[in-house]
């Protein structure tokens, strides 16, 4: 017998005369008497019909055991002992029928797959490329009840995936289909037109970022300071455009600075992007002049801890921190009593506390590499002298006559 969600029914047969009982495996007796439970018609767990049958409805493992059937009449009675084995469950995926999952580019999708069966089946996810999607990745992430997530989707991401619940006992699939929704073009996650700069150096590669997005496909193209018309894909000489829409500029020279501007294009809308190139003669790797590890306390009065980060380096890096938990802060931000400051890379803490112990990293980075200083931070306390307030010391001395 196989048990599950749905009603599985077990028909014991009895004698067709006389008196019928039976003894189920936990005690119960079920007899004419009571011909069976009272939970309802169709919810009853067993039922027992005129003929000595008994139906046994929604099997489990808890179910499994000796069945007795005790049948009697005046010249005298008779029983027949039936032992009962329920097998295992094999997968079955809800909603089993292909489902369409439409989603904005850049955003999160979720496929649900919810299985059951016994024992417990492992739920596993194929890509539209047919490879096993892994339990977390930067693209992907499969919680504990098999939902699929998938992080900021792009057009690459359109296509079928499946759900495989596998256990022992057999196999169940779900096809999924992941759609993007038409959209306007959007650059590096930003709709409309916008503006950066980027500072290059002389002789090295620099690469001007144009990541498009959008639904049909964009048209993209680039256009130079001197007017001239790259087109996506685009490879000649020292330029070449990226099937993403990005800018790549080798052996960067003087002058080659100037206004970079990126377009993207469908029926629904268009968006651009101005890069600002500057092209520096050289430069020089983050350094700092103080020890790149230091060890702090951590004083309770209530005030406040400053790490200081003064990196030097050409051009100017940019500082970033890393807390002991792993968060990074970025220049302005703040995080609760944690306040990177804009402009000279310090990081304030106020109101340190005991919980506040770890290592703080300081990232500086710049076109010519990245320098890292770190702060041991440990909690301190203030000196205690053990011993008896105010013990009287008595001397003596002792003469020797």
């Amino acid at each position: 017998n196989r048990a599950g969600w749905w009603k599985l029914s077990v028909h014991l047969s009895a004698a067709k005369w006389g008196k019928v009982s039976w003894s189920l495996p936990d005690g119960t007796l079920v007899n004419n008497a009571l011909q069976s439970d009272d939970s309802g018609l169709r919810n009853r767990r067993y039922v027992m019909y005129g003929n000595g049958t008994l139906l046994l409805q929604q099997m489990g493992k808890k179910d499994e055991g000796n069945y007795t059937c005790h049948a009697t009449n005046k010249l005298g009675k008779d029983e027949r002992k039936l032992i009962v084995k329920v097998g295992p469950n094999g997968p079955q995926i809800g909603l089993k029928s292909q489902s369409l999952v439409k989603v904005k580019l850049g955003e999160s999708a979720k496929l649900s797959c919810q299985a059951t069966g016994d024992p417990k089946p492992r739920i596993t996810w194929i890509s539209p490329q047919t490879d096993v999607i892994p339990l977390l990745s930067d693209k992907y992430r499969i919680t504990d009840d098999g939902t699929l997530i998938l992080k900021k989707v792009t057009l690459a991401d359109e296509g079928k995936y499946v759900c495989v619940a596998q256990s022992s006992a057999g196999d169940d699939i779900r096809n999924m289909i992941v759609e993007a929704e038409l959209q306007e073009p959007f650059i590096n996650s930003k709709r409309g037109k916008t503006n950066t700069k980027l500072l290059a150096v002389s002789y090295q590669t620099a690469l001007l970022d144009c990541r498009v997005e959008g639904k049909p496909e964009p048209k993209v193209w680039w256009l130079t300071p001197y007017g001239h018309l790259l087109t996506t894909p685009y490879l000649e000489g020292r330029f070449q455009v990226h099937q993403n829409g990005s800018l790549e500029l080798r052996g960067v020279r003087k002058t080659d600075a100037g206004r970079y501007k990126c377009f993207a294009q469908n029926h629904l809308g268009e968006a651009s992007l101005s890069v600002e190139l500057e092209v520096a003669s050289l430069a020089e790797k983050p350094s700092f002049a103080s020890p790149n590890i230091e060890i702090l306390p951590i004083k309770q009065d209530g005030g406040e801890l400053i790490l200081e980060c003064p990196a030097r380096g050409t051009p100017n890096p940019e500082i970033s921190w890393v807390l002991p938990n792993g968060t990074m802060l970025s220049s302005g931000r703040r995080l609760q009593r944690f306040t990177h400051h804009f402009g000279n890379g310090t990081l304030r803490i106020t109101q340190p506390m005991p919980t506040d112990k770890g290592i703080y990293r300081c990232l500086a980075r710049n076109v010519a590499g990245q320098a890292e200083k770190r702060y041991a931070l440990e909690a301190g306390w203030k000196p205690v002298i053990r011993g008896t307030t105010g013990m009287l010391l008595l001397l003596y001395t002792l003469q020797i006559i």
